[in-house]
């Protein structure tokens, strides 16, 4: 058990290193959506935290199980065959909506990263995506309509609206 523990645990380390690669092209070559707008994830009043042992791997609502490890891995939008996953970060919007920022780790492949939200206990939309969209936090927008990421070095944040599409870049200075 302590030798999984630890390979889990090196797993993460490298998992966090390489989420500080650059975005694609794509990304990079993106309209800024105009800012202004400011994260809002008050996830210490919300009564909601990511849990287990020794990954996070379900959530919790007041002390009781919200989304279980089985749900969060058949919303994975990607394939998990022989892996585990981890969540790295958990926000909710003023509806009730709960983001999750998923590191997936499929057996003998590469690290997968993903956005899960949820509402209601009722999966709302995952999707992929890349490696460094949000090592260093996540949340909503203000208005709850968009989800930010943030970047590993806290400098850019990423923006996608809750269907996964991507709606551009901005400087984490501006929010």
């Amino acid at each position: 058990m302590t030798k999984l523990v630890v390979l889990a645990v090196l797993v993460l380390a490298a998992v966090a290193a390489a989420d500080t690669i650059r975005p694609g092209t794509d990304e990079r070559n993106a309209e800024p959506t105009g800012g202004a707008e400011t994260i809002f994830h008050p996830v210490a009043s919300s009564g909601f935290r990511p849990a287990g042992e020794p990954v996070q791997n379900r959530v919790l609502y007041r002390g009781r199980e919200y989304l279980s490890p089985r749900d969060i891995a058949e919303a994975f939008p990607a394939s998990l065959p022989g892996a585990f996953f981890e969540i790295a970060h958990l926000a909710v919007a003023g509806d009730g909506a709960v983001v999750l920022a998923v590191y997936g780790f499929p057996a003998g492949g590469e690290p997968v990263n993903a956005i899960q939200i949820w509402r209601e206990g009722t999966l709302e939309s995952a999707f992929p995506v890349r490696p460094g969209t949000f090592g260093g936090g996540l949340g909503f927008a203000a208005d709850g309509r968009l989800v930010a990421g943030l970047s590993p070095d806290g400098l850019v944040v990423t923006l996608f609206t809750r269907q996964g599409r991507f709606a551009g870049r901005e400087s984490a200075t501006s929010w």
